[in-house]
C-alpha cells in the first residue's frame, strides 16, 4: 500500500490546559481514499508516546458529550506535550468504527431507542467495529518505531502492532464520565473488552 503524504504545517493547537503548543502536521492519502493526519511533536524517539485516533465529528465537530471521543483526543495531545515529543495519528476513515457517518448517524438513532453501542450496531446489520489500522502501522514504519508507548484502552489497537513487529505498552487514558456517555463506556468494557 503506497502512502503519499503533504507536510509539515505548522499547526498551533489549544490544548485542554489553556496552552497553544506547535505540531507539525501531515497530511497523508493512500488508495483508499481516506486521509490521514499526523501530528508529530518534538523530536520523535523509540518508544514514542503514541496515540491512533478515530474520527468522530459528532465528539470532535460537534463537542457531543454521548462519547469519550474528544475527552481522550484532548488528553492525548496533552500528554505528548508534557512527554515532550510523540506522533498523533488521526484516522478519518475510521468515522463510526468504519461504517461513515451515515452508518454512525443510524447508530446514534438506534440508541435512542433504547439499543447499547454493540446493540445498535448489530440491530442494523453493521459490523461492531471494522477499523483496519494497517495504513497507521505503515506511516509508524516510515518513522522507524520499533517499539512505542500506545495511549489506549482498546485491545484491538495493540494487535495490529505487535503483529508488526513493534514493541507496545499500553499507557492508559482516563476517561471522563458524564450523565451521557456513562453507559457507552461501560459498555466498552463489558462487550468490547476495553481495558478501564
Amino acid at each position: 500500500m503506497a502512502l503519499k503524504s503533504i507536510g509539515p504545517m505548522r499547526l498551533p493547537a489549544l490544548l485542554r490546559d489553556g496552552n497553544v503548543k506547535t505540531f507539525n502536521l501531515y497530511t497523508y492519502t493512500s488508495e483508499t481514499g481516506s486521509p490521514i493526519s499526523v501530528l508529530e511533536y518534538g523530536k520523535i524517539r523509540n518508544p514514542p508516546l503514541l496515540r491512533i485516533h478515530s474520527a468522530c465529528s459528532f465528539a470532535h465537530v460537534f463537542n457531543s458529550q454521548r462519547c469519550d471521543c474528544k475527552s481522550q483526543l484532548d488528553e492525548a495531545l496533552l500528554r505528548i506535550v508534557e512527554d515532550g515529543g510523540g506522533l498523533f495519528i488521526y484516522l478519518w476513515g475510521h468515522e463510526g468504527r468504519a461504517v461513515g457517518l451515515l452508518n454512525h448517524t443510524r447508530v446514534y438513532m438506534e440508541q435512542d431507542r433504547g439499543k447499547d453501542t454493540v446493540s445498535a450496531y448489530e440491530s442494523l446489520g453493521l459490523p461492531v467495529d471494522s477499523r483496519d489500522y494497517s495504513e497507521a502501522v505503515e506511516i509508524l514504519k516510515k518513522y522507524g518505531i520499533t517499539s512505542a508507548r500506545l495511549l489506549t484502552n482498546n485491545p484491538r489497537k495493540i494487535e495490529p502492532l505487535v503483529r508488526a513487529g513493534i514493541d507496545v505498552r499500553r499507557e492508559p487514558l482516563i476517561p471522563i464520565l458524564n450523565p451521557y456517555n456513562e453507559s457507552q463506556v461501560r459498555v466498552k468494557k463489558e462487550k468490547l473488552g476495553h481495558l478501564l
